[in-house]
């Protein structure tokens, strides 16, 4: 007889299972559209509905409710195991690495389902699934008191569902004894990994891209000289820096602008290349730019606000991403842009991306404002009206500058009214009774750096007390007249005539120290009876060089002989002489000659203050330089239309490269417009001062025209180079194909392309021409022929795939660089002389 409560037990037993499976059914549909979306791989949506269907029909079963819930349980571990794959997912690709539909999260996604076959097992699962769910649909086809009688069978074909479900999970999950979990999360980060590189790679791409003057920062080789600080020198004023850069103290306040004035000579840009280096050893130095007179892009504002963003970006990680996201959108409108839109789009708009409250100060120093004299009434006043427009509080941002007493307009724009109250100015000669003793430390410092020098000062220790009366304060006048004197250090005798001259040397009025200084020093090393016609004739074509190369690390004698003809023979003697007013090594031919500091440029421009001997008429200067230029220009062009395309593309790589042995041909591609330009400002002839404009040769345009950030004229060059090559090689040769992607490439990528994507481009190029060389070369028979044949089934589609892929994103050059390297070195191993060296 049946006990009485069965019936009641097994009907609260259907009962609470019914309950659970409704539950268990409503929370897979919540929960499945969020994996589907988050795993995006096909078929996981199917298995989903399978795994609901069978739910579903199996809950029409009453009977056997113990075999129904570990049914149940093992189809919850199934959907866990998905669960815990999309939070693996979610996990490793956060937001704020990876936001919801970017093609970062994409790409990431993509490679590790493809490297983990995730697709594969999904539609694997979700089949065998979909087969276990048919087969449970089967239950429900008998009636119920068949289920009745054949509830063992029930229980055992819902156990064997459950069974098989398990099967398929744990095929699933493990492949080789690793999780697909732990595959996927290894795949994610690898992906995210490469993904960083290449998106590290892409900022420095777009960061390379700003303009900028590499010799403005205050450790370029450039600024070299005014990097001479005397350690215990200008105590007073680096003590008011320090308090200043601390923002606490009595005398400076809270001043985030502080402005040093002084006259030239008095070391301000000796102080702030100190204050440069020690803010960088504190990690604090965000940028520096120092101005100097005469040089181009250094005395000028144009790559002003573009130099200042560069260096920002790669000084503050903060700022890294913002800069190189902003010059992104600010190119597309053009390379050099007003003052007020570069500020705006590369410095402002990054900077307003941080953390104003709590960011650790930024500090930018700006040197000599003063020779910032290209359009400088005009746009320096604009420049500092931006700049210290952003460094009014709450910004971040510490502003240094430096500039003399005069113009006027300099002052002008640190004295209005919303500028006033957050600028701190001190002055030179607020410290000028601590001035002699640092001048005579000087000294003191570079006569103990030589033994007979030292010997010299112990036995006469006044020599410093004169020198530094001469001196009258003037740190230039101190550091030019021991070189002076030091010229042959081991020569006592002729250190104590160089220093006789300059104290019998009486001041003079105006400009006095430093114009006698220089007067005395000249005048002594080109004595009158060495001053003759031919040996005057070169002192002041070397006078005007110095004056008026734009180059601001200079030129070598080697350079200059190619470009102006002038003979190492005769350049470098006199370059010897003038070593305390120049920055050059002795009788080294490639070493760069440059003037030390601009009160000497200033000094031989002016008539008054040179004297005939050595005034240089700088118009009449230009003018030659330009003329050289043009010659030398000329001179390429006819070997450029007279030479063939493999000489052509190696020329570009030299361009690109930098090659010393084009040096002049550089110069002259860098520089002769704005030799034009100077020359036409300087002359009261403008029709003399005409440009060449349609005369120009091609190559020489497209070279010039590369400095002016127009990329448009090189790659047609190339395009050129790349079409004669397609017709020179033989019919049916693969290499066509890789020679139509590079023209695709350079076609669709024009605008992007930076000097290392064309150097790649171009040694492609050439040892295609060699593989097609030999290919049509009467020996490329038999063996020969199967080694090129080989070549090309090796290389062309990976070469070629990676080209077109290099079209669409900048992502993929590494993969281009490496397969060309493969494709090199198989040319070097096949016996083949390659077309360009071999690059590391």
């Amino acid at each position: 007889m049946a006990h009485p409560d069965r019936p009641k037990t097994a009907s609260k037993l259907s009962e609470a299972l019914d309950t659970t499976l409704d539950l268990t059914v409503e929370g897979l549909e919540a929960v499945k559209d969020t994996i589907v979306d988050v795993l995006s791989v096909p078929g996981t949506g199917i298995a989903f509905d399978a795994v609901i269907g069978m739910l579903k029909k199996v809950q029409a079963a009453k009977s056997n409710h113990k075999a129904l819930e570990s049914l149940r349980e093992e189809l919850k571990s199934l959907v866990n195991m998905l669960r815990r794959l999309a939070k693996v997912v979610d996990t490793e690709l956060s937001a704020d690495e990876c936001p919801a539909g970017s093609a970062e999260r994409d790409r990431a996604k993509d490679n590790a389902f493809r490297s983990t076959r995730l697709a594969e097992r999904v539609v694997k699962l979700a089949s065998e699934i979909q087969t276990i769910c048919a087969d449970a649909h089967e239950l429900l086809k008998r009636n119920r008191f068949s289920r009745f009688l054949h509830s063992t069978g029930h229980a055992r074909a819902i156990t064997e569902m459950k069974d098989r479900i398990a099967a398929a999970r744990q095929e699933f999950q493990m492949e080789n004894g690793v999780m697909i979990e732990d595959k996927i999360t290894e795949g994610l980060r690898g992906i995210k990994r490469v993904i960083a590189t290449q998106n590290a790679e892409e900022e420095e791409r777009v960061l390379n891209s700003i303009p900028r003057a590499d010799g403005a920062l205050y450790g370029s080789a450039t600024n070299a000289m005014k990097a001479r600080f005397v350690e215990g020198t200008r105590q007073q004023i680096f003590w008011w820096l320090e308090e200043w850069v601390a923002g606490h103290a009595a005398r400076t306040g809270t001043h985030p602008i502080c402005v040093l004035v002084g006259e030239a000579g008095t070391g301000k840009s000796t102080i702030a290349s100190e204050v440069s280096k020690r803010l960088e050893k504190q990690g604090r130095l965000g940028a520096s730019f120092f101005f100097t007179r005469g040089m181009q892009d250094l005395n000028s504002p144009a790559k002003f606000f573009s130099t200042i963003a560069s260096q920002l970006a790669r000084s503050q990680l903060s700022l890294r991403i913002p800069v190189a996201d902003a010059a992104r959108e600010h190119f597309r409108r053009g390379a050099l842009q007003q003052l007020e839109q570069e500020f705006e789009d590369l410095v402002r708009r990054p900077l307003s991306t941080l953390s104003l409250s709590d960011h650790a100060p930024i500090f930018i120093i700006v040197d000599a404002l003063d020779e910032c004299t290209e359009e400088g009434a005009t746009l320096v006043p604009t420049l500092l009206r931006l700049l210290l427009s952003a460094a009014v509080p709450p910004s971040p941002l510490r502003v240094f500058l430096t500039s003399r007493p005069e113009p006027h307009y300099i002052h002008k724009s640190f004295t209005a009214p919303d500028v006033q109250p957050h600028v701190f100015t001190m002055s030179i000669q607020d410290s000028r009774h601590t001035v002699d003793d640092d001048i005579k430390r000087l000294f003191v410092d570079a006569l103990y750096k030589h033994e007979t020098s030292r010997r010299w000062y112990e036995t006469d220790s006044s020599i410093v007390g004169r020198l530094t009366s001469k001196s009258e304060g003037l740190f230039i006048y101190a550091r030019t007249a021991i070189d002076f004197i030091l010229h042959d250090p081991d020569d006592r005798l002729a250190m104590r005539e160089r220093y006789d001259i300059l104290l019998s040397t009486k001041v003079a009025t105006g400009r006095a120290p430093l114009d006698l200084l220089y007067r005395t020093i000249l005048n002594n090393v080109f004595p009158p009876e060495d001053q003759y016609e031919q040996m005057q004739d070169r002192l002041k074509r070397i006078l005007g060089y110095l004056v008026t190369v734009l180059d601001n690390k200079g030129i070598s004698p080697r350079t200059l002989e190619k470009l102006t003809g002038m003979p190492t023979a005769e350049s470098v003697p006199i370059l010897n002489k003038l070593r305390s007013v120049v920055i050059f090594e002795h009788n080294d031919l490639d070493s760069r000659f440059r003037i030390i500091h601009a009160s000497f440029r200033e000094f031989l421009g002016d008539p008054s203050r040179a004297g005939n001997n050595f005034y240089v008429n700088t118009e009449e200067a230009h003018r030659r330089l330009t003329e050289e230029c043009t010659s030398v220009m000329r001179s390429f062009a006819e070997d450029w239309q007279g030479s063939g395309g493999d000489a052509q593309a190696r020329f570009i790589l030299q361009f690109f490269t930098a090659d010393p042995t084009l040096s002049h041909v550089l110069y002259v591609c860098a520089f002769r417009r704005k030799h034009l330009e100077l020359r036409g400002a300087l002359s009261q002839d403008q029709d003399s001062c005409q440009s060449i404009g349609e005369d120009e040769p091609p190559p020489i345009a497209a070279f010039e025209s590369w400095y002016e950030h127009d990329r448009s004229k090189i790659v047609a060059l190339i395009c050129a180079i790349v079409a004669r090559l397609h017709e020179s090689l033989p019919a049916g040769s693969k290499w066509t194909h890789v020679l139509s992607s590079v023209h695709e490439s350079l076609s669709t990528c024009m605008p992007k392309f930076d000097p290392d994507d064309l150097i790649e481009i171009l040694s492609i190029i050439l040892d295609i021409r060699v593989v097609g060389n030999c290919a049509v070369s009467e020996t490329a028979q038999g063996q020969a022929t199967r080694r090129l044949a080989a070549l090309e089934d090796r290389f062309v589609p990976e070469i070629a795939s990676n080209l077109k892929r290099c079209s669409r994103t900048f992502q993929y050059y590494r993969a281009l660089s490496a397969a060309h390297y493969n494709f090199h070195e198989a040319i070097v191993a096949a016996g083949l002389t390659p077309g360009h060296p071999d690059e590391e």
